[in-house]
């Protein structure tokens, strides 16, 4: 079903017969918006199956020492101590063998190794286990394979909202596109910009400290995006860090103690700006990202109205 009827038919449900038909109507932006993006959606999903569709079918599944494979250029998962999908996998390849291969191309730098495109924990069990890897290879160009890469991890809902965010912010400083990142996360850019702000706004030790924290969706890591940029937050973040509880507890209760503790932590107040009569007229506050003057008072605003112009000219001048 094409992204468009899928939404008429929706916004249609529960609606009695007799309503005129009023899709010859001109759609408006919002809507407009909403079916292309839905239909590019539904065409990426549907390329990645075809993608692996095609591969079951043509390609020849081939046995490799795994330790002739190495891991995609760009990465894709926030390792972690506690991984109870990894360990499942593990278990079931042990008792049952791998059932589904991984794609792989020949290594462009290095002749007889290989780079893995998608199957990393498959890679990983079988490296453990101590057995060759089952991949089927395929020439690929570096777009080929981390679009490859991110749709198979799309299909599938194996990556948590950091490491996609982690997974599009490598794509970015290598130099990918938007469309690209894009097409490798499926999603729209207004996504693509807040997976890059969550990465831009939280240290990177920090998030790797934590761990994939599955269970924690992209509302609390903003949220703790949001907090990271009050005064103080990165130092009192990695005393977290630093805690036993912290170190013991798996990624989902590392990232709740993080957050908790930056909730908990008291801000810093307010320093009133006074005459030298003694008149408190604004009070400023300082943050990481600069300060901000703020004022009840009519006169003053008035008067820094006026003198702005003045002010940013002595600025530049200096």
């Amino acid at each position: 079903m094409k992204g468009r009827d899928a939404l008429r038919e929706l916004l249609g449900a529960g609606k009695p017969e007799a309503v005129a038909d009023t899709s010859t109507k001109r759609s408006s932006g919002a809507v407009k918006a909403m079916n292309l993006g839905l239909q590019r959606l539904s065409d990426e999903a549907a390329a990645a199956k075809s993608l692996r569709a095609t591969l079951a079918a043509a390609e020849q599944v081939v046995e490799l020492d795994t330790a002739h494979v190495d891991d995609s250029f760009i990465v894709d998962r926030i390792a972690s101590d506690s991984d109870p999908g990894f360990a499942s996998l593990k278990d079931a390849m042990a008792i049952h063998g791998q059932q589904v291969p991984i794609l792989v191309r020949p290594h462009p730098d290095h002749p007889k190794r290989y780079q893995a495109a998608y199957g990393h924990r498959r890679l990983r069990a079988a490296r453990e286990l101590g057995r060759p890897i089952k991949a089927v290879v395929k020439h690929l160009t570096d777009i080929e394979l981390v679009v490859a890469q991110g749709q198979e991890n799309s299909e599938r809902s194996d990556l948590s909202f950091i490491e996609r965010a982690v997974f599009a912010s490598h794509l970015e400083q290598r130099g990918f596109d938007r469309d690209t990142i894009t097409a490798a996360l499926a999603v729209d850019k207004p996504e693509l910009s807040r997976l890059l702000s969550v990465v831009g706004n939280i240290d990177t030790e920090i998030i790797f400290a934590v761990g994939p924290a599955p269970k924690v969706g992209r509302p609390r890591w903003l949220a703790l995006a949001s907090k990271m940029a009050e005064p103080e937050a990165v130092a009192t973040a990695r005393k977290v860090v630093r805690t036993e509880a912290f170190d013991k507890g798996d990624t989902n209760v590392r990232f709740n103690l993080l957050l908790g503790s930056l909730q908990e932590s008291p801000t810093r107040a307010k320093e009133p700006l006074v005459t030298p009569s003694g008149r408190r007229i604004a009070w400023v506050e300082r943050t990481t990202k600069g300060i901000r003057l703020m004022s009840e008072e009519k006169a003053f605003a008035a008067f820094l109205d006026q003198r702005l112009p003045d002010l940013l000219r002595e600025f530049e001048d200096r």
